[in-house]
């Protein structure tokens, strides 16, 4: 009787534990499940954890770390977890920027910001152009420094003289020696608008960039002698310049005795009233009618100086000198044209 009921019990005892080992290793085997490993990359470093979170969130938030808005994270934030999942977090990078010349000051960006978003950026916060000198294309590295520099262009007008040209002219229509102004010079005018770039604050170039014209510039005369005293010239010539026009009554002398009164080795021979010694050029006047040192261009006689004076040359009369008598009696007496120079 005692060994049928040991019989038994062993019997129920199998059939027991073959209905709940299944189970029991079935939960183990669920309970292996529900702690997936997962690798952490956080600067640099790694870790492995087992976790019982569902999401990436909830085992960032278990291991303590805090996630800023500037943080990358390598899945968004609400996957779910799986074994052997790796999980890279890049935090933001602290830079110091530098524009113009401000003070430093640091400012934080994503993981990965190129320089030349960083310029973008600022662009906005400065509402201003703004240039960078080295490499855009590169993403920044912790405290970083960047030096910017601003960039803008500034538009206005102003009017601007043009200067005038100066026109020498030389020419035997003027005595040697003397120079006269046929026209005067006169700047002229132009309405200008002026590019003005400006880099860092102060001004880097000025440009042209548009013209209008306002007036033209009147160019300067000069009308340059280039004459000796006797040569002769075209009185109607734009660049002969005279005072006034008068017609006269001429003779002609030379230095002889008859002419003069004085013979060669004399002190006084060949020296007239002026001082000057007679050569070709040089008349006498009345010098009531036209003062001694007077320029004057005698028609058909060339420039002659008034230097000299006659008891017989009154009023509207005047003598000219020649080298030879015989010359002074060809010329005779007739009426000339004297016109007093400038």
């Amino acid at each position: 009787m005692h060994t049928i009921k040991a019989v038994c019990a062993v019997l129920a005892f199998a059939l027991i534990a073959t209905i709940l080992l299944p189970l029991v290793v079935f939960d183990f085997n669920a309970a292996q499940e529900d702690f997936p490993v997962i690798t952490v990359y956080d600067f640099g470093a790694m870790r492995r954890h087992e976790t019982a979170a569902q999401t990436v969130e909830e085992f960032l938030h278990d291991l303590g770390m805090e996630i800023s808005e500037l943080d990358r994270v390598s899945y968004p934030m609400d996957s779910p977890l799986y074994d052997g999942m790796e999980i890279r977090v890049l935090r933001a990078v602290p830079i110091i920027v530098l524009t113009d010349s401000n003070l430093p000051r640091s400012k934080t960006v994503r993981y990965g910001t190129t320089v030349e978003q960083i310029v973008s950026i600022m662009q906005e916060e400065y509402d201003k152009a703004l240039l960078y000198a080295n490499e855009l294309g590169r993403a920044v590295g912790q405290w970083d420094r960047l030096r910017f520099q601003s960039w803008r262009t500034r538009y206005f007008t102003e009017v601007e003289a043009i200067p005038y040209e100066t026109i020498r002219n030389y020419t035997n229509a003027v005595r040697a020696g003397r120079t006269h102004v046929r026209q005067t010079g006169a700047a002229g005018e132009h309405e200008v608008t002026v590019n003005v770039v400006y880099i860092g604050g102060y001004e880097d170039s000025r440009t042209i960039s548009d013209a209008i014209m306002l007036s033209e510039p009147v160019a300067a005369i000069y009308d340059i002698g280039t004459a000796p005293l006797g040569a002769l010239t075209d009185p109607t010539a734009e660049d002969f310049h005279y005072v006034r026009r008068i017609r006269m009554q001429a003779t002609a002398y030379c230095a002889c005795f008859r002419c003069t009164g004085r013979n060669p080795g004399e002190r006084l021979f060949g020296v007239t009233a002026s001082g000057r010694h007679v050569q070709h050029g040089i008349v006498a006047v009345d010098r009531s009618v036209i003062p001694l040192g007077t320029h004057l261009y005698v028609g058909g006689y060339g420039f002659a100086l008034a230097a000299d004076v006659g008891s017989a040359i009154v009023g509207n009369k005047i003598d000219l000198f020649m080298y030879c008598h015989y010359d002074a009696l060809r010329f005779g007496r007739r009426y000339v044209d004297v016109w007093v120079l400038s």
